[in-house]
């Protein structure tokens, strides 16, 4: 009889579906109770970090007097972003 080529007991069977019973119940525990709690500490931390960023933002908004004028500059170099393949832009008169 060839060593490699073993022959399937019931024991064998048995451990088999053992083994793969602990796999599924301990999937699904997994998928119904930590992965939810996982989930929820995750989105209670992005939301605290939103509302803690959002009231920032209104207190920078609160600090200005009312009819202080505030301008904030863009600049121009930034908006304008030419990039090699662009080409080259010719003004052109239509000819009629």
């Amino acid at each position: 009889m060839n060593p490699i080529i073993q022959e399937a007991s019931l024991t064998g069977v048995f451990r088999l579906i053992l083994i793969v019973l602990i796999i599924y119940y301990a999937f699904s525990f997994l998928v119904r109770y930590v992965l939810p709690l996982m989930m929820r500490k995750y989105v209670n931390d992005f939301q605290k970090q939103f509302t803690n960023e959002n009231q920032r933002s209104q207190e920078e908004m609160n600090r200005k007097r009312e009819g202080e004028v505030s301008i904030k500059f863009v600049d121009k170099d930034k908006n304008k972003s030419q990039h090699p393949d662009d080409g080259e832009y010719i003004d052109y008169e239509e000819i009629k």
